[in-house]
């Protein structure tokens, strides 16, 4: 019989010849079970995490110390994402009342900025950033301060900067701007925005659809109204997209990364004073990028080598290829190795078909998928309990219908 051309390669490529396929034993193959991917969000980890400046872990003496003294007025640990992070903006927001001009002393932490609060100390912008992300971060949310800037920084005269704040929302699988001295988000068409999106709205026009809205209790504190404010914040945010920045760690050495917005060019200085380890970057990715992300690698169980199997099955032409596959086909079988872009890593989670989660002792376990539809879904958790996003894949076994 003639053997096809397709089978020839492929018998090249596995480095055997025709005459060694003899002496198969006959079988009655069936129909052909598929393992076919329906949806998946099983995609390439990104490990620029590894630049962010974070703690060592959320549980850092300095942490566990503002977090069990602002958790005895406010009750944070009960709420989910991103409810938690508006309901800690709003906390930190009104603790005091704005002083652009009173900078704690070097090294001062954010239970003792908040102890200095309660002797009537007041505080900048600056000092705002840094209590909210230090509250998000010993609750487990990867937060940064986010350093914006008129498009003038350099000798452009004083009030050329602002300081807010960006976290990770698990939930919604993004970088969200928050800005606790205003207790200030911003959203569009119902979807909560990084000061990016804020930035790409503006530069195609479409500044006034963002929608600012704050927190009651900030509103009464400042005997303000929602539009009154609205109109406030917005006159004043919109002079801070020229440069936006953000503190940066590579190989162990800090930087502060700058990306140009409306800005120009780079800059040497922040209003004629000394302005340390600038680095600029034109990729807004250096910015944005998943966090607590997990990948899975798929490893079939017993598999064998292709070539052993055409020559237990006497395979010798296309057509035989074709009508003896369902007796070799792949099974699945699995052994799963998970991976995770995930600061302060615990441990994994593995749920299938919307059953119960259920922790995952290491990072492999196995896995046989049954016919017809199969639904996994696998994340990280983080040592203060926070899961990251779901990656979930849909996957069938099935004959063609």
């Amino acid at each position: 019989m003639r053997q096809s051309a397709s089978l020839t390669v492929l018998l090249a490529l596995l480095g055997t010849a025709p005459a060694a396929l003899a002496g198969a034993p006959a079988a009655t193959p069936g129909p052909l079970q598929k393992i076919s991917i329906v949806e998946s969000s099983n995609l390439k980890l990104d490990d620029r995490y590894r630049t962010l400046k974070l703690p060592e872990s959320p549980d850092t003496a300095e942490l566990r110390q503002l977090r069990e003294h602002v958790l005895k007025q406010v009750d944070l640990s009960r709420r989910s994402d991103p409810e938690l992070i508006l309901a800690a903006l709003e906390w930190v927001s009104i603790q005091w009342d704005h002083d652009g001009m009173n900078e704690p002393p070097p090294g001062t932490s954010s239970y003792q900025i908040l102890q200095n609060v309660k002797q009537g100390q007041r505080y900048r912008c600056v000092e705002y950033g840094t209590v909210v992300s230090d509250l998000l971060l010993s609750l487990g949310y990867p937060s940064r301060q986010l350093g914006i800037k008129t498009a003038e920084p350099a000798y452009g005269g004083f009030g050329q900067g602002h300081v807010a704040s960006e976290v990770w929302s698990n939930t919604l699988d993004k970088w969200i701007f928050i800005d606790p001295q205003f207790s200030m988000a911003a959203t569009h068409q119902g979807r909560y925005l990084s000061f990016l999106e804020m930035y790409q709205l503006k530069r195609e026009g479409r500044f006034e659809e963002i929608r600012f809205t704050p927190s009651p209790r900030y509103l009464e504190r400042h005997k303000t109204t929602a539009e009154e404010l609205d109109k406030q914040y917005r006159e004043f945010i919109g002079r801070y997209f020229g440069y936006m920045n953000i503190s940066y760690v590579r190989d162990g050495k800090q930087a502060t990364l700058v990306l140009p917005l409306e800005g120009k060019g780079q800059f040497a200085t922040f209003q004629g004073f000394h302005a340390d380890g600038l680095l600029f970057t034109d990729d807004p990715k250096e910015f944005y990028f998943p966090l607590n992300h997990t990948q899975v690698l798929f490893t079939y169980n017993n598999a064998r080598r292709p070539i052993e199997l055409l020559q237990e099955h006497g395979i010798t032409t296309e057509q035989e290829f074709l009508s003896k596959r369902p007796l070799f086909a792949a099974r699945p079988d699995y052994t799963l190795t998970l991976q995770h872009g995930m600061p302060w890593f615990a441990h994994y989670e593995l749920r299938v078909d919307g059953g119960e989660w259920k922790r995952v002792p290491g990072d492999t376990v196995p896995l046989k998928l049954h016919t017809g539809l199969n639904t996994l879904e696998v994340r990280a958790v983080n040592r203060a309990g926070a899961a990251g996003p779901i990656n979930r894949m849909k996957l069938r076994y099935a004959a063609d219908p």
